[in-house]
């Protein structure tokens, strides 16, 4: 839907205003909102107009600068006309990498274009709970395991992690928002449980009482037979019931708890008559037995006192005027501004309400400017051919060489800082490509991530490798007198050579289903 900008403006035919200062509405020279690219339709300012009570504030700043002009510092209020772009969304002043949550509500209705001039901000769509920072996208980090699908012998549990950020893409070409899942085996428990069995029940103990009714119980024990894998027999080990000693005991009546003191008959100091309070009680913890006889509660049923301390008629507070709006506190990017009023037209006094309402009210402000975003080292581009000058071939041999990698500094805009460090990595090396040497089989390696995570029937894999026996070359090289020693490092995927393996000559791979594998469910949903 289209959407214009509003500004406001005085009718040509209206005196000029000294710079800054604003002019009290009148009849003679009323203010207007005119569209930005018209001139021929306006709207009188008027209370409500602006958000948050904008319009009221203005007219009263208008009113007291009837004597002498009031300098304002120059602002941006974002009104609540509609904005022109991208939909809007909530803008927040902190994006929390711990929980991935939204922090600090700057205020809504706010494009993300606008709302990300600032990078460190971070923005909400209007009914989602996902939460997007407004730094470059890169990958939150992954979420603990979820519980194991089963609680005893093998099952499967999920893990994952989500593309966060803004104008751009993650690792892979990844939109930001999409999870990424992983899925492993689990066990909390090696067996499952298994339930016992009961023994008979035992004798009836005595009765609980010696006169008028009581209870009796009995036991059984769980070992017929006993529960394994801390299983449980499936009922009660204990059971009552009532006995009966045929004698009648007598029942003495004691009061129960006073009542709380009742409301006092008058609610202020003054009047003709001293307010009492009144509180009760009742012969009924317990009442006094019939036959036998139990004995009556002594004392009375009920009590009075006169109220004290009564405070004088409550006055209830009342609002004064809003005061000035704070400054900008934001000198790039999207900030949020204040003004005040004071419960003291009048004080509450004796016990009265207070003011009913915010003493505080806030208004979003848009400095329009850029927030300087500081470069990032991208990752290590992989490493050149090791190579020696004025040799034409050095592989397979002793013979060192050297190799560099490089870095570029990216996502640096409006005067942020530049990336720290050197973009060159330089090192030396021997170069062992395609080298045919001897190998032997490595051990078995632990089973890999469960794939695919969110699809049917996953596998986990391990494998034994190939592996060539690297020759004992020196480790270090001393390349200019008097500098000390350089390491070596070897560079190059060498061609083993093996004896055959379960008819393999390069790599043996053993796979093993998933077990109990939960479905993929987005938290935020």
């Amino acid at each position: 839907m289209a959407r214009e900008r509003w500004e406001l403006k005085r009718p040509a035919q209206c005196s000029p205003l000294p710079p800054a200062a604003l002019c009290p509405p009148s009849s003679s020279c009323p203010w207007f909102l005119f569209p930005t690219d018209s001139q021929n339709r306006s709207a009188h300012i008027k209370p409500g107009l602006l958000s948050g009570g904008a319009a009221e504030a203005v007219l009263n700043m208008a009113t007291q600068a009837r004597a002498s002009w009031l300098l304002l510092p120059p602002l941006l209020l974002l009104l609540t006309l509609p904005a022109t772009g991208s939909d809007p969304v909530l803008c927040f002043t902190q994006y929390e990498e711990s929980s991935g949550k939204c922090k600090g509500l700057l205020g809504g209705g706010v494009r993300v274009e606008d709302c990300c001039l600032n990078t460190a901000y971070a923005f909400q769509k209007p009914g989602s709970k996902l939460c997007q920072a407004c730094r470059l996208p890169q990958w939150s980090p992954w979420s603990q395991w979820n519980p194991c699908s089963v609680t005893c012998t093998e099952g499967s549990q999920l893990r994952h992690r989500r593309c966060i950020g803004w104008g751009g893409k993650c690792s892979e070409k990844v939109e930001p928002g999409t999870l990424e899942w992983q899925l492993q085996a689990c066990e909390d428990q090696p067996c499952c449980p298994v339930i016992g069995g009961w023994s008979d029940w035992g004798p009836w103990a005595p009765c609980s009482v010696t006169c008028s009714k009581g209870t009796q119980t009995r036991h059984r024990k769980c070992d017929r037979p006993t529960p394994k894998c801390a299983g449980q027999c499936p009922g009660e080990a204990q059971e009552s019931q009532d006995c009966d000693t045929q004698q009648v005991c007598p029942t003495h009546g004691a009061w129960a708890a006073w009542s709380s003191w009742g409301a006092c008959s008058g609610s202020c100091r003054s009047g003709p008559n001293a307010p009492v309070e009144r509180r009760t009680r009742t012969c009924s913890a317990p009442e006094p037995s019939t036959n036998p006889p139990g004995k009556p509660c002594p004392g009375t049923a009920y009590e009075e006192r006169a109220c004290s301390g009564l405070p004088p008629c409550p006055v209830p507070g009342g609002w004064g005027p809003w005061g000035p709006v704070s400054p900008c506190p934001v000198t790039c990017g999207l900030g949020q501004i204040m003004d005040r009023r004071k419960c003291d037209h009048p004080v509450p006094q004796h016990g009265g309400p207070f003011c009913a309402g915010d003493a505080t009210r806030t208004h979003i402000c848009n400095t329009a400017v850029p927030c300087p975003v500081n470069g990032e080292w991208g990752a290590w581009e992989e490493w050149s051919t090791c190579t020696r000058l004025k040799m034409k071939r050095i592989s397979c041999e002793e013979i060192p060489g050297q190799q560099t990698r490089l870095r570029s500094c990216k996502g640096r805009k409006f005067e942020g800082q530049r990336c720290a460090g050197e973009y060159q990595d330089i090192r030396h090396c021997y170069n062992i490509q395609r080298c045919l040497w001897n190998g032997s089989w490595s051990e078995w390696s632990t089973w890999g991530l469960c794939k695919p995570p969110c699809g049917p029937n996953p596998i986990r894999t391990r494998q034994r490798l190939c592996t060539a026996t690297l020759p004992k070359f020196s480790p270090t090289v001393t390349v200019v007198e008097g500098q000390g020693e350089k390491n070596v490092t070897f560079w190059g995927k060498p061609s083993a050579v093996c004896e055959v393996l379960q008819g393999q000559k390069v790599v043996v791979e053993e796979n093993k289903p998933c077990l109990h594998t939960p479905a993929c469910k987005d938290p935020e949903d």
